[in-house]
């Protein structure tokens, strides 16, 4: 009986050990970034078998087998099909940032959305002020409306929504509605849900999970997006998931979530519209990517682009963009972002700005609803700080506004968070703004976030627990992960 437990033991520690060998030679081949590959072959030594698992589940970007046949598909037939009606207003960059032409240049190499002017740009702030105005264009909309959230929490303020998107779809008004399967799978049980199906919305899951090979899908790989376009008219884009802040995630002790919203008129509209007709073709297995075929409009003077990223886009696309901003900073970078977790790169590139003189300005909430998030951004905090690069913290709610602000004059706004999740897996929406009064219209909103929070002092932040550096520096080890 002893022979046979030691034989069973010697088997499963070099089954244990090739399995390490094998699945580190694949994570080593993949390229990821330094930081990513060394936490990987960390799992996969200290957790025998589950480390292997882990990987499995969420070491590489796979969408599923069905999912990437069908984008192969619509890629082939609609491989000429233009992302937008060219704009017919002439770019002169002398008018904008240094940077703005080639950072331009390095989105449209990645997504092929070019810039567009003579967009009109509004920023909505509190959450019955965007939902008040989202209802209003849903009740005037006269074609269609195509909604994407990742989170749709009803009840609240949200039952406006409902209510409008009932009363426009009497009127004959074409509803496609595509929500995140994992952060909206409680509204898929919801008296909303059934109402919207009743008056013949199209209401998909996004990026679901499946239980056999075919179909399985990484768990995490999440459509963060939040998006609204009515008519190719008026499109709506930021961080607010149609929730009511009062209603959510009450115990989870961080108070109310802190939002922005922008509301997008002009020759943008359609290109927002021609992601979320992509990736609604993908879902549904069904082409809809032909457009209204309405004439340019120009509303505004605000120069913006589109900037969609996800896990089928190329690796870190995001990413690149904002590094390419922020090297290219003069005066000033300000960024807004409820989780930080920036990964080797980019906390670099804030580092030299800030070393350079840049004045570097990180603004985060106090309390996060993710203890890990939490001690992984805790743990870049003094490195930061001894560069020269201030941190303050929100005090008054989670502020889950996203934003980076370069010398007053050059913005990204979305969905994306300073975190290696928004920045390499999740299928995210980014506005590029180059129209220094749209952008410095941003700027003060951050900064009346600031009238609300608290500078971290280096000197006071070295005395924090020891128990609480621990913790940070082991997050850290697995930071590229989170």
């Amino acid at each position: 009986m002893n022979g046979l437990l030691t034989l069973i033991q010697q088997l499963l520690i070099w089954g244990h050990l090739i399995l390490v060998v094998a699945m580190a030679v694949r994570v080593i081949m993949r390229r990821l970034p330094v930081g990513a590959t060394l936490a990987w072959i960390l799992v996969l030594m200290v957790f025998p078998y589950f480390g292997v698992a882990l990987y499995l589940l969420f070491g590489e970007r796979f969408l599923g087998v069905k999912r990437a046949q069908r984008e192969a598909r619509l890629r082939f037939v609609f491989r000429d099909a233009p992302v937008s009606p060219p704009s017919a207003v002439a770019i002169d960059w002398s008018d904008y940032h240094a940077s703005a032409e080639p950072l331009s240049r390095l989105e449209a190499f990645i997504s092929g959305i070019p810039p567009v002017a003579g967009n009109n740009v509004e920023f909505l702030q509190s959450a019955p002020h965007i939902i008040d105005s989202l209802a209003a264009d849903i009740k005037s909309a006269e074609s269609f409306c195509h909604m994407e959230f990742y989170i749709w929490q009803p009840g609240g303020e949200t039952d406006k929504v409902v209510a409008a998107i009932e009363q426009a779809a009497a009127r004959g008004v074409v509803f496609r509605i595509m929500l995140d399967a994992v952060g909206s799978s409680a509204f898929f049980g919801s008296e909303a849900h059934k109402r919207l199906k009743d008056i013949g919305a199209s209401v998909v899951k996004a990026c679901p999970i499946g239980i056999i090979p075919w179909q399985l899908a990484r768990y995490d790989l999440r459509n963060h997006r939040k998006t609204v376009i009515i008519d190719q008219r008026v499109a709506y884009m930021g961080s607010f998931n149609l929730v009511d802040p009062k209603l959510f995630k009450v115990d989870a002790g961080v108070g109310e979530w802190i939002d922005v919203m922008a509301r997008v008129s002009g020759p943008a509209v359609p290109q927002f519209d021609a992601v979320f007709r992509w990736y609604w073709s993908i879902e549904r297995s069904e082409p809809l990517l032909k457009m209204s075929g309405q004439p340019v409009v120009v509303v505004g003077e605000a120069l913006v682009q589109v900037a969609p990223s996800g896990p089928d886009v190329a690796k870190e696309s995001i990413l690149n963009a904002l590094l390419q901003a922020i090297y290219g900073a003069k005066y000033s970078v300000d960024i807004v972002t409820p989780y930080f977790v920036p990964g080797e790169a980019l906390e670099h590139a804030l580092k030299i700005a800030a070393r350079r003189g840049v004045q570097v300005r990180l603004l985060v909430p106090e309390k996060v609803d993710s203890f890990l998030v939490r001690h992984a951004s805790h743990s870049y905090f003094s490195s930061l700080m001894e560069a020269g690069v201030s941190i303050a913290t929100y005090g008054k709610g989670l502020l889950h506004t996203k934003a980076v602000v370069v010398d007053n004059s050059l913005a990204f706004f979305g969905t994306v968070n300073m975190d290696l999740r928004s920045l390499w897996l999740n299928f995210e929406m980014t506005m590029i703004i180059y129209d220094v009064a749209t952008v410095r219209s941003l700027a003060e909103i951050i900064e009346s976030y600031r009238h609300d929070s608290e500078v971290v002092e280096l000197a006071q932040w070295r005395q924090r627990r020891a128990v609480s550096r621990f913790f940070e520096n082991i997050t850290h080890l697995v930071s590229p992960l989170i």
